[in-house]
């Protein structure tokens, strides 16, 4: 979406185990790869958060299907790994690695090393670590990995890895020790009465006069022309600042079931006010002024508008008429793919300049970090911002930290579990639970015996298909039992679940695992976080320009992604990787 100056405008946009080396990795160790002719020297990854593939024809997202249509897409693409959430994709992508390699598991880290030095084996809730948090713990066995960003340095000296979204986890995950810029939503802010850069004073919504607070450009080497003040007038916040008033919440916090985790301003939708376009427009905004004032050669651009908005609506089931024109429109989820798509033609059209102006050619990829599901079957509280408490549960003995390094320990706003979750704890034995459409439990006692009972009572639970204790050695699960599926459940169980599964075998992540029926959730009724297929599936498209257009139904897992653009850019692989390289046509 276009900055432009009209409520008109704005809306006309609007709908407008052990870890084995590769045979990619293997071969390359060898026999260096030769580089490709005119193989691309840049990437632009574009992510959309919680992007289920059908709602590029189900909804108007003519950007999308014109990259898909024309690129190399890999219809059956699945992550093939699991916690199936943003915190694990945006690492997963820049890695190459399942998550049992790559230092965590999960939305919650058990801290078996201390690395945080809040004591050995306590937990920790990974959304709320900062980006010194995940460079800390983005390794191993205790051994650093290249990621995206060193690939990218060691073949163009002297160029930036940059990474530019609305969430904290998402752009720093990726970001980690080696990316260079990272451009994320800062924390709320509450002064509107002093000058910029301290206070915001016009940043109130249009029509909603007061409800002020807002956000700004924060991370790592923000650039300094992203926090400018505006250009007429120097008192007043710059385009970047954006309202994130909680109390501006267009009507989802009265709605059901959108209260649950209702929305705040303009973080995750444009909003109104054209001069302070907030949600995928403000990301990609910002990306394209960093595109054509840096020199990089890689981008990771993450649009989390549709997944805050299917959160609240329940993702695949949000499909009354909507007039995304309004701000209560713009919360739901064809209004934001529809919005997201926008912003992907502006991206493709800045990437074209680049190439122009710079010379190269730029290798674009478009996926999702996970899919979503219904939750038909809703098994969580219902009650109001209860969200975040259906999401985790400590117990209120134990507590869980808010953060790393940095962080205090919270034992009150996570300890309100449903009732079923609270019947896993019968025996005092949980430390942590955390469920969507999976659950994924930390125990205290962590002994074959111990992990046999729970897993026993969580194939009591309601909604669960089956369940899984890691075994001794911690490397792998074993499958406790199994309740009645229907005859696509099993079909898709009994040919991905276990792999799935074990790719959360490591010191830090969960000892029981279950897995849920389709369209079932304990957290809100749009989720995902599980082994379903529909939470699975994520589209993976790759473009440059002049390539021909080629859907395949090969085999694709999330941790492909690095090594095929590692072998499309011509670039040796130097570490292992659990993804392989696949051929891109051209």
């Amino acid at each position: 979406m276009d900055r432009r100056g009209t409520v008109a405008a704005v809306a006309a946009a609007l709908t407008a185990g052990t870890l084995a080396l590769t045979p990619t990795a293997s071969q390359a160790a060898g026999h260096p790869r030769p580089h490709p002719p005119s193989a691309p020297n840049r990437v632009l990854i574009v992510l959309f958060d919680q992007m289920v593939p059908q709602y590029a024809d189900q909804f108007a997202m003519p950007n999308f299907r014109a990259l898909r249509d024309s690129g190399t897409t890999f219809d059956k693409a699945h992550l093939g790994y699991m916690a199936s959430e943003t915190v694990m994709a945006h690492n997963v992508i820049t890695s190459g690695l399942e998550p049992r390699h790559m230092g965590w598991t999960d939305e919650a880290y058990r801290d078996h090393a201390n690395v945080f030095g809040k004591g050995a084996d306590q937990m920790h809730i990974t959304g709320d670590l900062s980006l010194a948090d995940f460079a800390l713990i983005e390794k191993n066995d205790g051994v650093a990995y290249p990621k995206l960003a060193d690939y990218l340095h060691a073949r163009y000296p002297g160029t930036s890895f940059i990474t530019v979204g609305e969430k904290s986890y998402a752009v720093e995950s990726a970001t980690g020790a080696s990316g260079d810029i990272a451009v994320r939503m800062s924390s709320r802010r509450s002064n509107v009465t002093d000058n910029a850069p301290t206070g915001c004073r016009n940043l109130s919504i249009p029509g909603v006069p007061g409800n002020g607070q807002w956000r700004s450009p924060a991370g790592k080497n923000v650039p300094a022309y992203l926090n400018r003040p505006d250009p007429t007038d120097p008192t007043l916040c710059g385009r970047y600042f954006v309202n994130a008033d909680k109390a501006n919440d267009y009507g989802t916090r009265a709605a059901f079931p959108s209260w649950l985790y209702p929305g705040e301003g303009n973080r995750f939708v444009p909003g109104n006010d054209p001069a302070h376009l907030g949600g995928d427009t403000w990301v990609a905004d910002a990306a394209i002024e960093m595109m054509q004032r840096e020199t990089w050669s890689g981008m990771f651009v993450t649009l989390g508008g549709i997944d805050k908005a299917a959160h609240m609506w329940g993702a695949q089931a949000d499909t009354a008429p909507q007039d995304c024109t309004t701000l209560a429109g713009m919360t739901h989820t064809r209004c934001a793919a529809e919005n997201a798509d926008v912003q992907l033609g502006k991206l493709r059209a800045a990437v074209e300049a680049v190439d122009r102006e710079k010379g190269g050619r730029t290798l674009v990829v478009l996926t999702a970090d996970h899919g979503a599901t219904y939750g038909e079957t809703f098994l969580g509280s219902r009650a109001a911002d209860a969200g975040n408490s259906n999401w985790y549960y400590a117990p209120p003995e134990l507590g869980v930290w808010d953060a790393g390094t940095t962080g205090v320990l919270d034992t009150t706003t996570y300890s309100n579990p449903s009732p079923a979750i609270a019947a896993l704890n019968s025996d005092g034995n949980v430390q942590f639970s955390y469920q969507s459409t999976a659950i994924e439990t930390w125990l205290l006692d962590r002994s074959t015996r111990a992990k046999k009972a729970t897993a026993t009572r969580m194939l009591g639970l309601p909604g669960v298909i089956a369940t899984y204790r890691k075994n001794a050695a911690g490397n792998h699960f074993v499958l406790q039992g199994t309740n009645r599926m229907t005859r696509s459940e099993r079909s898709w169980w009994a040919a991905h679940a276990q792999s799935i599964v074990d790719t959360m075998a490591a010191p830090d992540g969960p000892d029981v695992v279950g897995l849920l029926h389709d369209r079932t959730s304990y957290g809100v009724y749009g989720d995902h976080g599980g082994a379903q297929e529909s939470v699975q599936r994520v589209p993976m498209v790759f473009w440059t320009p002049g390539a021909r257009g080629h859907s395949t139904g090969e085999s694709f897992r999330t941790p492909d992604l690095l090594p095929t653009v590692l072998a499309a850019m011509g670039i040796r692989p130097t570490a292992p990787m659990d993804g392989r390289a696949h051929s891109l046509r051209h």
